[in-house]
């Protein structure tokens, strides 16, 4: 290892990379699902509810 610790500096830098680029891919599948996927009932979502709740 060199004295500088440049190589613990270069792997930082890339965990930094890594970590900054799963975020921009997580934001943009989200963002893609939404748009893509249809928005679901209003009734739909509350008869769900009422079911899960009746069925404890």
């Amino acid at each position: 290892m060199r004295p500088d610790h440049q190589e613990f500096a270069d792997g930082m830098k890339l965990a930094a990379i890594a970590v900054v680029s799963a975020i921009m891919t997580a934001t943009v599948v989200i963002g893609a699902g939404r748009a893509l996927l249809p928005k679901p009932d209003p009734l739909a979502v509350s008869q769900a509810r009422l079911i899960h709740t009746v069925s404890r």
